[in-house]
């Protein structure tokens, strides 16, 4: 209960950070690209999952778009329902989004699910031992549980510089990430 409380205090903390962090870099994005590691830069036909970047996340559309013309597939999230993994969608830069559950834009529920080899995270803050803090729906640690369990996926986090904390309230089912990029560097938790 405590540390719900604690979780609860830290997001509202996160949002006033990653707004101010928005609003001050609002080309940050950008930056996203330069700083992603070589060593996860996904290959040819590569499944990479993206995001469609709501409020004040910081957008991954630029990277996204990159990865495609680079020909990885890129799939967005959807949510299937409370208390499951997410699903991922095949969507195309040409493609329509609709909005789904939460009133995330998402590839239309038709689209092919693919599973993806590298995950890019939406986050309000990351810690240096690689927690994130999310909206608390536990949305990407159980898809992240799921996809670790089936097989090898790499996880980054994207964010701006200043979403970083020295240390996140943390329990059992909270997934560490493999990386964060920001509009400064890349840390790499794996």
């Amino acid at each position: 209960m405590f540390l719900n409380w604690r979780k609860n205090r830290a997001r509202t903390a996160a949002l006033l950070r990653r707004k101010a962090a928005h609003a001050a870099h609002p080309d940050a994005a950008r930056d996203l690209v330069s700083n992603f590691p070589d060593e996860i830069w996904p290959g040819v036909g590569h499944v990479v999952a993206g995001y469609w970047a709501a409020n004040s996340e910081i957008d991954a559309i630029r990277l996204i778009e990159t990865f495609h013309c680079e020909q990885a597939r890129i799939v967005l999230p959807r949510v299937a329902g409370p208390d499951v993994p997410l699903d991922f969608h095949a969507w195309h830069p040409e493609d329509e989004l609709e909005r789904s559950a939460h009133g995330i834009s998402a590839p239309k529920k038709s689209a092919t699910r693919l599973t993806p080899q590298l995950l890019l995270v939406p986050l309000l803050a990351f810690d240096d031992r690689g927690y994130r803090l999310g909206y608390g729906g536990g949305y990407y640690d159980r898809t992240l549980e799921a996809l670790r369990a089936a097989g090898p996926v790499t996880t980054a986090g994207l964010a701006f510089e200043a979403q970083r904390v020295k240390k996140l309230p943390a329990q059992r089912h909270d997934q560490r990430l493999d990386w964060i990029i920001t509009e400064k560097r890349a840390y790499r938790f794996a």
